[in-house]
């Protein structure tokens, strides 16, 4: 396909943002979830996202002034997989994950 005719010319391909693991859990059965984080530059904000057994679970974005909500939101949800019956596997080591 020559220059003329491709339509992804002068396209930038967007990436995601890197995420580190904040949190992992395990239960019975081979279940797992991670709890992941990223800071959103262009907006300035930071984000933790659930993933339960690979799929997106649950994300939560806060910037504009929200981000000093983000520990609390961030508690509830370690508290709702430990209510749920999750168990901490040792603590991640902010390992980065390049989705």
């Amino acid at each position: 396909m020559n220059n003329d005719t491709n339509p992804f010319k002068g396209r930038v391909a967007e990436t995601t943002m890197p995420t580190r693991v904040l949190h992992r859990f395990t239960k019975p059965g081979g279940h797992w979830a991670e709890i992941r984080e990223r800071k959103v530059i262009p907006i300035l904000g930071i984000e933790f996202i659930v993933f339960m057994d690979g799929s997106l679970l649950d994300s939560q974005l806060f910037y504009n002034g929200r981000e000093p909500l983000y520990p609390a939101a961030l508690q509830a949800r370690i508290d709702d997989l430990l209510e749920g019956g999750w168990i901490e596997e040792h603590p991640a080591k902010n390992e980065r994950v390049d989705n």
